[in-house]
């Protein structure tokens, strides 16, 4: 499927962030996250799973609206969100990220 910015899923570095807590956006446990992921490392994970993305900079993240640090869209249907995160927390963690 290619990718199709209605309906792509969006990525926050918060998600892998092992620096926040799960209230402040981390959804993975601290062993899949590294400190202060960049939108790259998240695109690469990407790369690495076949998926096709767009790097937004400049959004933020929504419970932290004065942090510009952007967002990677990714295109949906090969894999759901909640496959998608943990799967790319691996490759960060796994390359050193």
């Amino acid at each position: 499927m290619a990718y199709d910015d209605d309906t792509a899923i969006v990525l926050w570095p918060e998600y892998f962030d092992s620096n926040l807590s799960r209230r402040q956006g981390r959804r993975l446990p601290v062993s899949k996250c590294v400190k202060d992921p960049s939108l790259d490392m998240i695109a690469k994970g990407a790369i690495i799973l076949g998926l096709e993305y767009r790097i937004d900079e400049g959004k933020s993240y929504p419970s932290d609206w004065t942090s510009k640090k952007g967002c990677v869209r990714v295109e949906k249907g090969k894999m759901k969100k909640t496959e998608i995160i943990p799967r790319i927390g691996e490759i960060l963690v796994k390359n050193g990220a």
